[in-house]
């Protein structure tokens, strides 16, 4: 094989640099706490010394915020997927269902990004002016929450309606996380009648 085509090994190039953003999904996945992401954790949970982590990024908080990023840009693209529709309220319950399968499929990734203490502007090295990683998936909630809105001129406040969906959501997909022990009800059918009960889409039943 020719050296300029050969595969990374495990440890260099951008195989480690995705090496090391997996560790640090893993570590908040785990811990729930920004704060357990050290360069030496990180390094430790990859597999290689810590100063290989330097070769890719320049201090932790970028590490972290480039992990978190990228997550929050996987989840955006579940969103994206499933919406762009004529119809405001089929794109809101199609929003729904999407944000809850994300977190079947990706429990580690999900409490990494929803349910990690410490992970706002301070605890990932933001200024004032910067945005945080997760700011565009919520943008997006909040655009279809107000097409919605705007479709049947419903005048409450597009922010509120979207944090008692967000808040919903996230309590369906937490606890089923973290009390897997319950039985609890179909989350398709939760999802259906929870996004009904807030006005956002026709009675499914």
């Amino acid at each position: 094989m020719n050296a300029g085509h050969r595969r990374n090994r495990k440890g260099e190039g951008p195989r480690l640099r995705d090496d090391l953003l997996d560790a640090v999904t893993e570590l908040l996945a785990r811990s729930g706490d920004a704060g357990a992401v050290t360069i030496r954790a990180v390094a430790a949970r990859a597999g290689v010394s810590p100063p290989a982590v330097y070769l890719h990024f320049p201090d932790r908080d970028s590490l972290l915020r480039t992990a978190i990023g990228r997550r929050f840009d996987e989840f955006s693209a579940r969103l994206t997927a499933v919406t762009g529709g004529a119809d405001p309220d089929a794109d809101v319950l199609a929003a729904a269902h999407a944000y809850v399968a994300f977190g079947q499929a990706e429990p580690g990734t999900y409490r990494a990004l929803f349910s990690t203490v410490d992970a706002g502007p301070g605890g990932l090295g933001l200024s004032d002016v910067d945005v945080h990683p997760g700011a565009s998936a919520l943008a997006q909630l909040v655009d279809l929450v107000t097409a919605a809105l705007d479709a049947r001129a419903d005048r409450r406040d597009p922010w509120v309606v979207t944090v008692q969906l967000w808040t919903a959501l996230h309590g369906l997909v937490d606890l089923s996380i973290t009390k897997p022990e319950i039985p609890w009800p179909d989350p398709h059918i939760a999802t259906d009648d929870l996004v009904h009960r807030l006005g956002l889409a026709p009675d499914l039943r």
